[in-house]
C-alpha cells in the first residue's frame, strides 16, 4: 500500500462514497452532475493511466489482497484509495469475472466547452445510437482513423457509462466528447465552419463511399444514425447521401461496423 496515497475503508452501504459510486454506475444525470465515471478491467483502467496520469482518479479496491493486484504505477497515480467490503464491491461491479478493483474517474477533461476543428481530421455525429456496444465500438474506430471529435445528439446512449467504456477500450481518452447537442446546432456548427455532412443511405440517389468525388480529402462530419430508424430527416436534407458497395444478398451492415469502413476509407483519402 502507497504510504503517500490516502487510504479510505468503506464498509456500510450508508458510506457517501459507497452511494456515489452507486449513483455514478447507475445514472446518466448522476454522471453529469458529479462529471465522474467508472471504469473497469485492468487495460482500460491502465490505459488512462498511461495516457492521463494527472487525471488522478480514485482507485476502488474490493479488500487488501485485491489492491496488492492493482499495478504500482495505477496506485501512485491515484488521488484516493478506498477499500471496500467484498460483499459491497459485489453490488457495484460491472463485469462477470470482476479483477476486485477499478477507478473512480473526472471526466471533465474530454468534455469540451468549445467546437475545435482540426485539420485533416473528421468528426462523428452519433444520431441517437443507443446500444451501449454499437456507441462503444464507433468510438474505437473513429479514434483510430484519427478522428477529433464525438458529437452525440440528444437521445444518443451516455458515452459514459460503464458499458460504453468498456466496448470503447481507452478511445475515450484521445476524443473530444460533446453530449446532448441538436441536430440543428449540428449542422448550424458544420455550416460556420465549412465542415461537409454525409451520412449512409441505401437509397439511388447515394454517392457510392469510393466515389472519387467525395470530399474525404477534408475533415468532413460523419452522421451515424439510431439501430433502427437510421438517420434523422434533419440530417438527410442536409447531408450528402453514401452508400457502402456491398453484397447484393445483404441488406445492410451494422452501425458500428459501417462506421468503421466509412472513417477508415476517410483516412485513406486523407493519408
Amino acid at each position: 500500500m502507497s504510504a503517500q496515497v490516502p487510504t479510505k475503508m468503506i464498509g456500510s452501504s450508508s458510506n457517501p462514497g459507497f452511494k456515489l459510486l452507486r449513483e455514478v454506475i447507475g445514472s446518466a444525470r448522476a454522471r453529469r452532475e458529479h462529471q465522474a465515471a467508472w471504469l473497469e478491467g485492468e487495460r482500460l483502467c491502465m490505459s488512462l493511466i498511461e495516457r492521463e496520469p494527472a487525471q488522478a482518479p480514485i482507485l476502488v479496491a474490493s479488500d487488501a489482497i485485491a489492491l496488492n493486484t492493482v499495478p504500482q504505477s495505477c496506485r501512485t497515480d491515484c488521488k484516493e484509495i478506498w477499500l471496500i467490503d467484498r460483499k459491497l464491491f459485489a453490488q457495484i461491479t460491472q463485469v462477470e469475472t470482476s479483477i476486485g478493483w477499478g477507478l473512480l474517474m473526472p471526466i471533465s477533461s474530454w468534455q469540451k466547452a468549445s467546437f475545435e476543428i482540426r485539420p485533416r481530421s473528421d468528426i462523428v455525429v452519433l444520431d441517437r445510437v443507443q446500444d451501449p456496444g454499437n456507441a462503444g465500438s464507433i468510438l474505437r474506430s473513429a479514434a483510430a482513423a484519427g478522428a477529433q471529435s464525438i458529437w452525440c445528439v440528444s437521445g444518443t446512449v451516455d458515452l459514459w457509462s460503464p458499458k460504453v467504456l468498456r466496448a470503447g477500450m481507452g478511445a475515450h481518452f484521445v476524443m473530444d466528447i460533446r453530449q446532448d447537442l441538436q441536430s440543428d446546432q449540428v449542422i448550424s456548427l458544420c455550416t460556420q465552419h465549412g465542415i461537409s455532412i454525409l451520412a449512409t443511405a441505401n437509397s439511388p440517389q447515394a454517392q457510392s463511399l469510393f466515389d472519387m468525388g467525395l470530399p474525404l480529402h477534408q475533415p468532413v462530419a460523419w452522421v451515424f444514425g439510431q439501430e433502427g430508424s437510421g438517420v434523422a430527416a434533419d440530417f438527410m436534407q442536409v447531408c450528402t447521401q453514401v452508400s457502402i458497395p456491398q453484397a447484393v444478398e445483404v441488406e445492410s451492415l451494422n452501425v458500428a461496423a459501417a462506421a468503421a469502413v466509412c472513417l477508415f476509407e476517410s483516412r485513406r483519402h486523407k493519408l
